[in-house]
C-alpha cells in the first residue's frame, strides 16, 4: 500500500514578498540616471537596463520604456529588458484599449509587432 504525503499549503508555502518603496525605487533609478554621463558600450547598455527595471519596479511605465528603448537600440538582446519591454508595450495597450484610445492602441500593437519582428529576425541570425 502506497502512503502519500499530504498536500502541502501553497499559500503557507509562498514567502512574504518585501514591500518596496516607490519613491526609493525613483531616487535609485534617478541615481543611476546620473552615471550615465560618459558610459559607454555594454557598460551603458547595462546601466540603461538597471534603469529601466528600476522605474519598472516603481511603476513608471514610460520611463521604463524610454529606457529600455535606448537600450535595445544600441543592443539587441534577447533577455530580461526584451520581456520587460513586451510586457511594457501590453500593459500600455491594454490601458489604450480600457481608455478607448484608438491611436494609442494602434501605436501600442504596432510596437509589439516590432518587437515580435527583433525576437525573429536575431533567431534567424540576421542581427
Amino acid at each position: 500500500m502506497f502512503l502519500f504525503g499530504k498536500k502541502k499549503d501553497k499559500k503557507a508555502e509562498k514567502a512574504e514578498t518585501p514591500v518596496v518603496n516607490k519613491d526609493e525605487l525613483i531616487s535609485k533609478a534617478e541615481a543611476k540616471v546620473s552615471e550615465l554621463e560618459g558610459t559607454e558600450g555594454d557598460a551603458r547598455v547595462e546601466l540603461l537596463n538597471e534603469i529601466g527595471s528600476l522605474y519598472f519596479q516603481a511603476e513608471e511605465l514610460d520611463k521604463a520604456i524610454e529606457y529600455y528603448e535606448e537600450s535595445l537600440g544600441l543592443k539587441k538582446v534577447m533577455g530580461k529588458s526584451y520581456t520587460d519591454l513586451m510586457s511594457l508595450y501590453n500593459k500600455k495597450r491594454q490601458q489604450a484599449a480600457e481608455a478607448k484610445n484608438d491611436e494609442e492602441l494602434n501605436y501600442y500593437l504596432a510596437k509589439v509587432q516590432e518587437m515580435m519582428q527583433i525576437s525573429k529576425d536575431m533567431l534567424r541570425g540576421k542581427m
